[in-house]
């Protein structure tokens, strides 16, 4: 009861604040009425024909109704809306009736449904003050796979091919969010030093502190060592081309971590390469062939036999997302090219494969390659929608010698959260209470 009290009280003064003391004036030909709120404040909102202006940005009288961040409508400590305004057309449309007070970072609203409440400004409005304001304002196009904010590189230059030492990227959330940063711009990052005796679990839960991890067939984490007669070519001892993994999943996992365990054999070199990069060229050369990589889908499978794994979908190659290259999906050795004919006509394979080939012309040319033999201890994390890996053949030459590698995977909210969120327990509320 005290709770609800002191609720209603921080409730009844905001409002107070925001909707009285002004000088109200109505807008002629209509019931709208907007409040003068020019001393010591810039006025700079208006209402329009279809909702407000605000600070120069257009809003809908129903995006304003679904912005409300006051405390009825929008949940203190789930940031989640939490009463719902009647929305389509069940009931008339709700408009902003009144414009009230304009503080740094929000505005009071009235709306025609009886509701009093208020918009953001600002990020920080919207996100409340300290880390996560600074943290959205410099990483959030990022995170979000803004093609603006990564960096595409035809050739491995010096970032790329940049090494960070374990202990001190996991010394510091900092430090792990800058190393995670440069991940997320290149799309690829290795970390040397981890400790001896380390499992990958160790290195993401303890060491990242990321996580869950992306459940595949080969479970959470993957150990992977030479097999005779492999159920997978990555258990093998010959090359393996550059790919994407998982394929035959309809929403391929986005991040992928692989651990060099140990690596004392002749050969083995690993190589990575730039899909975005490759396909930008093609799209400046030869766009017509881009088009049908990005409407005509391939079907990819995995199904071993005695596994009891059935693993089959399609997917085009490239995927973009208001122009922006979101993902590419490409395994070679996946491919069912049997299926594939029995969906597509015979025109548009012939246009399908000329594309595929012009474009793996783009991703073989070695001069694009970043190629590094990793030894026992380093970790490499990969953007499975944009890097391809990849293997040379190795050989075991003298007795002991071994190439050990783990692997996993997990989603890119997971990984984005880590560079965004604050660490847990930190509080960051709103500021309406001193709107």
């Amino acid at each position: 009861m005290m709770r609800f009290n002191q609720h209603l009280r921080l409730r009844t003064q905001f409002l107070t604040r925001s909707f009285t003391g002004q000088t109200r004036t109505k807008k002629e030909g209509c019931q709208i009425q907007v409040r003068d709120y020019s001393k010591g404040t810039t006025n700079t909102a208006h209402i329009t024909e279809t909702g407000i202006n605000l600070d120069g940005r257009d809003l809908l009288h129903v995006e304003t109704r679904n912005m409300c961040r006051c405390e009825e409508c929008f949940g203190k400590f789930a940031h989640q809306i939490k009463n719902l305004p009647p929305i389509g057309n069940t009931l008339p449309g709700i408009k902003v009736q009144e414009i009230g007070k304009l503080s740094e970072h929000y505005v009071s609203l009235k709306w025609t449904d009886g509701h009093e409440g208020l918009i953001s400004r600002t990020i920080r409005g919207d996100f409340g003050p300290g880390k996560i304001e600074s943290r959205v304002r410099k990483w959030l196009d990022l995170t979000r796979r803004k093609n603006s904010e990564q960096e595409f590189w035809r050739a491995p230059n010096e970032e790329v091919k940049k090494i960070w030492d374990y202990s001190w990227v996991v010394s510091s959330g900092e430090n792990t969010r800058e190393f995670l940063v440069h991940y997320i711009k290149y799309g690829i990052a290795l970390m040397n030093g981890v400790p001896a005796g380390l499992k990958m679990e160790d290195i993401i839960f303890e060491g990242l502190k990321m996580g869950p991890l992306w459940a595949s067939c080969y479970d959470l984490v993957d150990y992977v060592r030479f097999k005779p007669d492999p159920t997978n070519l990555g258990y093998g001892s010959g090359k393996l081309p550059l790919h994407l993994d998982l394929p035959y999943y309809y929403a391929p996992p986005h991040v992928e971590f692989f651990y060099s365990i140990e690596n004392t054999v002749e050969g083995g070199d690993s190589f990575w390469v730039d899909s975005f990069a490759a396909i930008t060229t093609m799209t400046q050369d030869r766009p017509d062939l881009v088009e049908i990589l990005k409407t005509v889908p391939m079907t990819y499978r995995y199904t071993p036999p005695g596994s009891g794994v059935f693993q089959l979908t399609h997917h085009p190659l490239i995927r973009t997302v208001e122009g922006d290259l979101w993902r590419t999906v490409d395994s070679r050795w996946s491919m069912d090219a049997a299926q594939f004919t029995r969906e597509r006509d015979l025109e548009t394979r012939k246009k399908w494969w000329e594309a595929y080939s012009y474009y793996r012309d783009l991703v073989e040319d070695q001069s694009s390659w970043f190629v590094k033999k990793l030894e026992g201890g380093e970790v490499v994390l990969t953007d499975n929608w944009r890097v391809y890996h990849a293997r040379k053949e190795f050989k075991m030459t003298a007795d002991g010698q071994e190439r050990i590698v783990s692997t996993a995977y997990m989603d890119w909210n997971s990984m984005a959260n880590r560079v965004l969120s604050p660490e847990k327990g930190d509080f960051v509320f709103l500021e309406i209470d001193q709107h």
